[in-house]
């Protein structure tokens, strides 16, 4: 029987179709068989686990959301510990809903719904490149960051934890970004400072002011 006193490893934003056995299964919402109600958004009551899971989560929080689920998550991983998420790829999303070069006018109309879905649909909130995401790990102090394929890993803890189907790729991009990060002994509070100030003045700031 899983206790809250033993747990190692912690799979965020479940929901009640994903729930993972030997992980502990936490969502915001009350779903039947999950382990425990919690906002990962704010402090955890957990310290050195060992792997931290999430597919298809990172989306559906503010980014200043995702920071704070981040910091949280390094805090209460043991170093060497790893995070594991999926989130869907803005480069797929962008090369696949909307052709620039097409005319016809129904279609044009068609694929601006497909495209908003994308990003307001489903409650997401905010979509990632690569490039972002790999530097929001990074900024935030996470070390050996990879990129993985759909349900590979080299850690056998974390392989093959992917439910979310359909994983396609078009134009070299696949649908969802994978990736891996590792929790160090430490990190640079100064170089977070810097990097939140960075995300206030390139989006946060604009997302406050309603405009």
């Amino acid at each position: 029987m899983k206790s809250i006193e033993t747990i190692c490893r912690v799979q965020v934003g479940c929901g009640p179709h994903n729930i993972l056995p030997d992980w502990w299964n936490v969502d915001i919402r009350p779903f039947p068989g999950i382990d425990q109600v919690m906002d990962v958004t704010q402090p955890w009551p957990f310290e050195g686990l060992k792997y931290i899971y999430g597919e298809h989560f990172l989306e559906h929080l503010s980014l200043e959301g995702a920071v704070a689920f981040l910091n949280h998550s390094w805090n209460s991983l043991k170093p060497d510990g790893v995070i594991r998420l999926s989130t869907p790829s803005l480069e797929w999303v962008l090369s696949t809903h909307f052709n620039l070069s097409e005319s016809n006018r129904d279609q044009r109309i068609s694929s601006t719904f497909a495209m908003n879905r994308a990003f307001h649909g489903w409650g997401h909130q905010f979509l990632y490149s690569k490039e972002m995401l790999a530097s929001l790990l990074e900024n935030l102090g996470w070390q050996k960051i990879e990129f993985c394929e759909y349900g590979k890993s080299k850690h056998p803890q974390l392989s093959n934890l992917e439910r979310h189907g359909k994983y396609t790729i078009a134009q070299g991009y696949p649908n969802v970004w994978i990736v891996e990060a590792t929790r160090g002994n430490t990190r640079s509070e100064s170089r977070i400072l810097s990097y939140k100030k960075l995300l206030d003045k390139s989006y946060l700031s604009y997302v406050r002011s309603g405009h």
